[in-house]
């Protein structure tokens, strides 16, 4: 196309200077000679133009065809074309299309140039709104991964805490499940602890009626029951009725009202004043009377005082005081007279005789730098603290223990297997 087109303006430079030579020629007056030479000039080059002799005919009476014009062009040294004036205007018009239709070209990729660069700036705009959309969505990525980072610790927070949960609810299903079977167990004892409570009433009811006719019958000690055990209401001067446990069963002889009993260590001695002084434990089995009701019936007539002992070895041994008498509490519980001895066991009581009983929280023993009732673990009438403890703790098997249940003559610690103190008024060998 690049070579077509500097042929083509070759061409026209060619043709015009031609075109404006032939028209001279053809309406000039003056006519060269058509067998002259002619030399000229073509491109800083000689080029020698020789026409051929033609013989003039005369005009008059004669039609004359005019031949085309023929136009030389060198190519070269070696190549020379010819060509007539109406081919060269053909070629011309040929050529002038040939333009005409480039410049359409021409103009088309103008166009298209124009609008591509118009969609170049458009697609410039959209790169730019995409590069601020892309900067946006990087801020918007950013918050939404710290967000997400942040969502992330919240969900294995609450991972935690629903695994915390979860454990803790297996453990109360597990819970449930025990209370579950638990609760039905309860159900069957409630329901044997109602028929037992039933029984219990109707044994009440007939304990009842045989309180009041105790009540009625109310003594003011345990002989007129003579050799029998049970339990009986005591009325005293000034002072509520009570009830005791008589033994008339002994090897004593009958009448005797029990005042202490230790066996099997279900009941804990270790307590303060105001608990002697009221007294504790169960009628039927290990307890003691009270400091206070002591004193009433001691003082409302003179008693004796019988002490049974059993060794863990089975051995049984017995202690009898024929004069006993507890002060009031005012004088500290005092054993006020304690009489003469007699009996198989030593008389480890004797040190006692005219001693205040002493608890963990009252001290009235002799000693001034410790508290007899706390190094023996229990409550008595101390003195410089103890040949007997029948307060203190009991052992399942023998101890030699400072703290225990013991009555030696040889200050030994060794515990017993059961005690139990017994009063009867001394009017009883007159009966």
């Amino acid at each position: 196309m690049e070579k077509e087109n500097y042929f083509t303006t070759f061409m026209i430079i060619l043709v015009i200077p031609w075109s404006l030579q032939a028209t001279t020629s053809l309406t000039g007056t003056k006519k060269k000679d058509p067998i002259k030479d002619c030399t000229r000039e073509m491109k800083n080059k000689s080029e020698m133009c020789q026409n051929t002799t033609q013989i003039q005919a005369p005009l008059v009476n004669q039609t004359v065809t005019a031949k085309p014009k023929l136009t030389e062009f060198q190519i070269d040294a070696h190549k020379t074309i010819s060509i007539s004036k109406d081919d060269l205007n053909d070629l011309l018009d040929v050529y002038m299309a040939k333009l005409a239709e480039n410049a359409a070209t021409i103009q088309d990729k103008e166009n298209e140039i124009s609008q591509l660069q118009s969609r170049d700036k458009s697609d410039d705009d959209q790169l730019k709104k995409y590069q601020e959309l892309s900067e946006t969505c990087k801020t918007q990525n950013i918050s939404f991964t710290a967000t997400l980072a942040e969502r992330d610790e919240q969900i294995k927070s609450l991972e935690s805490k629903t695994s915390t949960y979860g454990a803790r609810l297996k453990r109360k299903q597990h819970l449930l499940g025990l209370y579950k079977k638990q609760n039905e167990s309860d159900a069957a004892t409630i329901s044997e602890l109602k028929a037992r409570v039933k029984a219990l009433e109707y044994r009440l009811r007939e304990r009842k009626d045989d309180l009041l006719a105790d009540w009625e019958a109310a003594t003011n000690s345990c002989l007129p029951y003579g050799k029998s055990a049970g339990i009986h209401l005591i009325q005293l001067p000034d002072f509520r009725p009570f009830l005791v446990p008589c033994d008339g069963l002994t090897a004593a002889g009958a009448g005797w009202t029990v005042i202490q009993r230790r066996f099997d260590g279900s009941v804990n001695f270790y307590r303060n004043w105001v608990e002697y002084r009221n007294g504790f434990g169960k009628l039927n089995g290990e307890f003691f009377i009270g400091l206070e009701k002591l004193h009433r019936l001691t003082t409302f007539q003179a008693h004796e005082l019988y002490i049974s002992l059993r060794l863990f070895n089975g051995t049984r041994r017995f202690a009898l005081y024929d004069d006993f008498i507890i002060g009031s509490e005012k004088e500290g519980y005092e054993m006020k007279l304690l009489g003469n001895f007699h009996g198989n066991a030593s008389d480890a009581m004797r040190t006692h005789d005219k001693m205040k009983f002493s608890t963990y929280d009252r001290d009235h023993d002799e000693f001034t730098h410790i508290n007899c009732a706390e190094y023996h673990h229990g409550a008595w009438w101390y003195d410089f603290c103890s040949r007997s403890n029948l307060n203190g703790k009991y052992f399942k098997k023998q101890m030699d223990n400072e703290q225990g249940i013991f009555w030696d003559r040889w200050y030994s610690f060794k515990s017993l297997k059961s005690v139990q103190m017994l009063i009867r008024p001394k009017n009883a060998h007159n009966n």
